[in-house]
């Protein structure tokens, strides 16, 4: 658990945290093969960390996009108004889909971990 997390639960003791994945949620497995974004989809890529900048695999941009509009749709029913994401994620990084998507719906987002 990150410094931040635990500082927000020790200063929110009443904060209700919703533990979701968008990746999960849009279908895919856990561990997922690495993704390059280009040009506004999202490949999967090669395993080896030197060859990762090389587009190798599938698009899986629409599981992206479908975990993204899920963990909004959660966000909504349990009316949300914070989201602590992985700062190192597709999906939830400063710049990633779920991250966009939350903010254009008004929800404050902190990238940590």
């Amino acid at each position: 658990m990150s410094s931040y997390v635990k500082k927000f639960i020790e200063s929110n003791p009443d904060a209700n945290l919703i533990p979701v994945c968008p990746e999960v949620l849009g279908g895919l497995p856990v561990p997922r093969p690495p993704v390059k974004r280009r040009k506004g989809k999202v490949y999967e890529t090669c395993s080896e960390k030197e060859n990762r900048k090389n587009v190798t695999g599938k698009e899986v941009t629409d599981a992206f996009i479908s975990g993204a509009e899920l963990t909004l749709e959660i966000a909504k029913s349990k009316q949300c108004t914070k989201a602590i994401l992985c700062k190192w994620s597709p999906s939830c990084g400063e710049t990633g889909i779920t991250t966009k998507l939350l903010q254009e719906h008004g929800i404050e987002v902190v990238n940590s971990f």
